[in-house]
């Protein structure tokens, strides 16, 4: 674990899959993040909450391979490749993971990732994909983020108005968003044309979390509600009410193709927009 304590944050970070596991600002009393308290940190399995990285595919394997969920990544160690204290008030970690790292031999292409993270006022990832092989490969790719609630059925998310998406909970039929994003069963969606930052509104915590990501469009909603989520033992029977997914990235449709000796950078923030009692 990498463990950060600056002017503005403090922060955990899993060198296991590049996960950030905690985040919370100095004036919170409420990490912005959830993870989950039945996690199973061992090799080969996931960690259940905070920000896992998926890449080279988001959601099941599209080769039908028997590959992981989400890739592969999220489940071996990175390398730390750099530590820099920007200021006092903000410190920044970089991961890297290169095919000499990995444990997979079904994915045959040569590539390096470079994961930085900022920590400080705002939480800012940036994910960059070097193809430093001969040929070019396509990626989906985004980052799962669980963001901590008082409770589910006092969120809303803004800023999908009037999006379609598919709702994967009914064979990926294609839906049209009425209004704001309230959560009262399970919830599985792909958004297109996601263009806004995404606002979480928490009435419980009384604070509203910004997601920016300035150049993706597609964007997940995902609660697994009180059914689903006891088929998945890493999360407690009640841990629903707790959290709620709003990931960005390059999902579904949105295939990125790498040229060989190009590059390609997925980037999200992660802040605090001031107090509803402001």
């Amino acid at each position: 674990m990498i463990k950060i304590d600056n002017g503005s944050a403090r922060a955990l970070i899993s060198v296991y899959g590049a996960q950030v596991l905690s985040y919370q600002r100095l004036d919170q009393n409420e990490d912005m993040l959830f993870l989950s308290q039945q996690s199973e940190y061992a090799e080969g399995k996931a960690i259940r909450g905070g920000i896992p990285v998926c890449w080279p595919w988001f959601g099941p394997d599209p080769k039908g391979l028997q590959r992981p969920n989400h890739g592969f990544v999220r489940n071996h160690f990175w390398q730390l490749a750099k530590t820099e204290a920007i200021s006092e008030a903000e410190t920044k970690v970089s991961l890297l993971f290169n095919e000499s790292f990995k444990k997979e031999n079904t994915w045959r292409q040569a590539f390096m990732l470079m994961l930085e993270i900022s920590v400080g006022p705002s939480l800012q990832l940036k994910l960059t994909t070097y193809n430093t092989g001969d040929k070019p490969f396509s990626i989906t790719q985004a980052f799962h983020s669980y963001f901590r609630i008082g409770h589910i059925k006092r969120v809303k998310v803004l800023g999908l108005e009037d999006c379609e998406y598919f709702d994967k909970l009914d064979h990926g039929t294609q839906k049209s968003q009425n209004g704001a994003i309230t959560v009262t069963r399970e919830v599985d969606r792909v958004y297109t044309n996601a263009l806004k930052d995404l606002i979480i509104v928490d009435s419980v915590f009384k604070r509203r979390i910004r997601v920016s990501s300035p150049d993706t469009s597609t964007a997940v909603v995902w609660n697994p509600w009180a059914k689903t989520i006891k088929k998945m033992p890493d999360l407690a029977p009640i841990a629903y009410q707790q959290f709620i997914c709003v990931e960005v990235g390059n999902i579904a449709f949105d295939l990125i193709q790498i040229q060989p000796g190009s590059q390609y950078s997925l980037q999200a923030d992660y802040s605090l927009l001031p107090d509803l009692t402001d």
